[in-house]
């Protein structure tokens, strides 16, 4: 595939030129240069941002159901493009995208009773905020990202040079975001203020409008210099991304490592071609952070070392997901689906049709992938979510007609794929936004059209 041409730069619209002006007025207004004694926690060990959690294993803390059934679902009234996020104690988050009225929900996990309810800039190929374990909100915004409280009260706002693809908490003290342009800060977690300098890991990049080139991080095209979320090594400061340089022939995968003494340092550990070329979903890290796992553009699963970036293994899939694997706690990663809710931009003129997206599982062993087994017969239409005993939830097309087919959950075995539960969607249409599990097992699906689902 021919690399996709950089979209053109819009003139300010009125959306970006009032979102600025929120933006100004929560920076100016809830940023501080006190600290609180420690008050935050790290991420939630629950499913905290976009893939899961910092290794963006896409799997749950916690056991699911055998026979998982609905407990309550309910419409936001506009589109979502994102999962719903959980802070591990009893609370969802969900996203949505609308001209007016709350984009961001706080919902009950008990009954999906809405607690409270924010409209805020948000932006992004995928919105989803992290959350740490007290119920605090890290927000992709137009421009930057924003700290929210448990309670829904802004906190503060950090500009940063795009639109936030990656935020992470690396511990109760510092927050990692990297921008669609390849711009990684570390930003302290209390106050909003700069915990280091600046790193530029896709070059330096042209002065711009913060979403230029954000309609290709879905599909990660050289338009979009770092479209995925980078998998995290919390224990190392450590994160492993996608970045390609404009003007350069091909991506790289890149590490880069935070060192929080003194005014905290960022630097580049190594960088590895991808002659291959690269897909937008999310780097994935393995349980003992050895290797990371990412797709090539025609879709090919491959490993790297974490040690020096040196290939280990890759496997060929047959198709490009859109969502990134799920990792199994025996090694094997079960992939992704494809999806049409990735927004591109009012330009967009991709096919509707997301094509076939199967369930393939692959593992690597003695430096080879080998394909453990797949499920053709389904057409998956999100991110999977792995369990902690090996088995694996999906979200596949099922049922309807040929104009407004379903959807269904099932819950599949890791060792062999075959299905283990099947539950159809309650009138549930279209394409399918997210997928994934809290702590105590409880399972949100949220469609496209900006309805949750929670089965228990």
């Amino acid at each position: 595939m021919a690399p996709a041409s950089i979209p053109r730069r819009a003139a300010p619209t009125a959306r970006a030129l009032a979102v600025g002006v929120i933006a100004a007025g929560l920076a100016a207004g809830c940023a501080s240069s006190t600290e609180s004694g420690g008050a935050r926690l790290e991420q939630a060990a629950s499913w905290s941002s976009v893939a899961g959690g910092p290794p963006n294993s896409g799997r749950a803390h916690g056991p699911v159901s055998d026979s998982p059934g609905l407990v309550w679902s309910r419409p936001l009234g506009a589109p979502a493009t994102g999962v719903a996020g959980s802070d591990g104690i009893g609370t969802f988050f969900q996203a949505t995208v609308s001209e007016r009225g709350c984009n961001l929900f706080a919902l009950t996990a008990d009954d999906g009773r809405k607690r409270w309810c924010l409209r805020l800039p948000t932006d992004g190929p995928r919105i989803t905020a992290t959350v740490d374990g007290r119920g605090s909100l890290f927000v992709p915004m137009y421009g930057g990202v924003g700290a929210v409280s448990a309670e829904g009260e802004n906190r503060w706002f950090a500009e940063t040079r795009g639109i936030p693809t990656t935020i992470t908490l690396l511990d109760n003290r510092h927050l990692l975001v990297v921008s669609h342009l390849g711009i990684v800060r570390v930003i302290n977690t209390q106050t909003g203020l700069a915990a280091s300098s600046e790193l530029p890991v896709a070059g330096e990049i042209a002065p711009s409008g913060p979403a230029f080139g954000s309609p290709w991080c879905g599909i990660g095209e050289r338009g979009c210099p770092a479209p995925g979320p980078a998998a995290v090594d919390t224990g190392t400061g450590t994160a492993y991304l996608t970045t390609w340089t404009p003007g350069a022939p091909a991506p790289e995968l890149v590490a880069v490592r935070f060192t929080g003494d003194g005014a905290g340092q960022l630097e580049v550990l190594w960088r590895t071609g991808l002659p291959d070329g690269r897909l937008g979903v999310p780097v994935v890290l393995s349980d003992d952070r050895d290797e990371v796992y990412l797709h090539s553009e025609d879709g090919t699963l491959a490993a790297y070392s974490t040690a020096d970036g040196s290939p280990v293994w890759s496997t060929p899939v047959g198709y490009r997901p859109d969502t990134p694997p799920a990792l199994l706690p025996d090694g094997t990663l079960v992939t992704g689906g494809r999806t049409t809710t990735v927004w591109r931009g009012p330009d967009d003129d991709h096919d509707a049709d997301a094509g076939p997206a199967p369930v393939v599982a692959v593992r690597g062993e003695d430096e080879e992938g080998r394909e453990v087994w797949r499920r053709d017969d389904l057409r998956q239409l999100t991110n999977p979510a792995a369990t902690e005993d090996g088995r694996v939830l999906v979200a596949v097309r099922s049922g309807g007609t040929d104009d407004d087919p379903g959807i269904a959950l099932l819950l599949l075995d890791g060792e062999d794929g075959s299905t283990l539960h099947e539950i159809d969607v309650p009138a549930a249409r279209g394409p399918v936004s997210g997928l994934s599990v809290d702590d105590e097992g409880r399972i949100a699906l949220t469609t496209a059209v900006g309805a949750v689902y929670l089965y228990e």
